[in-house]
């Protein structure tokens, strides 16, 4: 899938993700605020704070889709990676937020005993939550979205959560009041646990790391597979967002002309965009091979006259 059909899928998959996200929080605030249910106004300001999320999610990946231009040579796939940064930071800090609100009902002294509304809408919560994340999670991998995927965690956290918000909620309708704000301070922490792992991954994809040795193999195996090439001397890659950048060099028979090397370079770099499905770009550096002996040995390449770029 190109890059463009991609971003739109992975906006698509967003904008589900949104609409649930405020259908929630209505649900949880509205709720919260008739049975007085500490635990439950937490999950919904959490579902409040998604809906932030998600819509800079959007907004990375609307502006993470344009092509390249005079000042961004390579694109704008990074702000995928922003993107996931700043949701991680509305995470944190919702999560600090929840965390002081909770605390001062324990020390009030003073806890409501939610009524079974709260419960319902908590199960609903999960069961939600486990169907968004399953399909947001499913989305990702398919588009090889790193804000999708940003997203996807986001909501399993989301459907932990509401799992302490359930147990806390049940104990406080049996007659220990006290679990509903205590469920609250675990919501917080769960919370932030997932805003610092997300956080953490953000900060090395903005710093050039590789993707997976599975996808190195793959971008390896496919160049060797390419006519002509005889072997490959470096593999260099990086991500950007969703998308990966080749630095490639290969070697090629010694006795080749320019025009047939460039052909066999034009070929791989082609062979890997198609068969690598996360990759945008390759840049091809081409070698002699010094080892090979005898002009037989140049292969066949009738068609070296073919003048597609590097």
């Amino acid at each position: 899938m190109t890059h463009v059909p991609q971003n739109k899928a992975a906006r698509a998959v967003a904008t589900v993700s949104m609409a649930t996200n405020l259908a929630l929080t209505l649900a949880k605030a509205i709720v919260g605020i008739l049975t007085g249910s500490t635990a439950v106004m937490a999950d919904a300001a959490h579902s409040a704070s998604d809906i932030f999320g998600t819509a800079v999610v959007l907004v990375g990946l609307q502006i993470g889709g344009s092509p390249p231009d005079k000042t961004h040579h390579y694109g704008h796939a990074k702000l995928e990676s922003v993107a996931a940064k700043v949701v991680a930071l509305v995470l944190v800090g919702t999560a600090v937020g929840l965390c002081l609100n909770a605390i001062a009902v324990l020390r009030a002294g003073q806890v409501d005993t939610p009524g079974h509304l709260a419960i319902w809408v908590t199960i609903l919560s999960m069961i939600v939550k486990d169907r968004l994340y399953r399909y947001v999670l499913h989305a990702s991998r398919r588009l090889e979205s790193t804000a999708l995927q940003a997203e996807a965690l986001n909501h399993r956290g989301d459907a932990g959560a509401s799992l302490a918000v359930l147990v806390g909620v049940v104990g406080a309708y049996l007659g220990y009041p006290i679990l509903d704000p205590l469920a609250g301070i675990l919501v917080a922490v769960l919370i932030a646990n997932m805003g610092v792992r997300l956080y953490v991954q953000s900060v090395r994809e903005l710093i050039d790391e590789a993707p997976s040795e599975q996808v190195l193999a793959q971008i390896r195996q496919v160049a060797l597979g390419t006519a002509g090439v005889i072997s490959i001397t470096e593999v260099k890659a990086r991500r950007a967002g969703s998308l990966v950048l080749v630095d490639l060099k290969l070697c090629v028979n010694r006795f080749l002309t320019v025009g047939q090397g460039h052909h066999i370079a034009s070929h791989a770099k082609h062979n890997i965009l198609e068969q690598v499905a996360s990759v945008t770009n390759v840049l091809v550096h081409v070698n002699p091979c010094h080892h090979v002996q005898s002009v037989d040995e140049v292969p066949d390449c009738e068609s070296c006259s073919d003048h597609t770029g590097i």
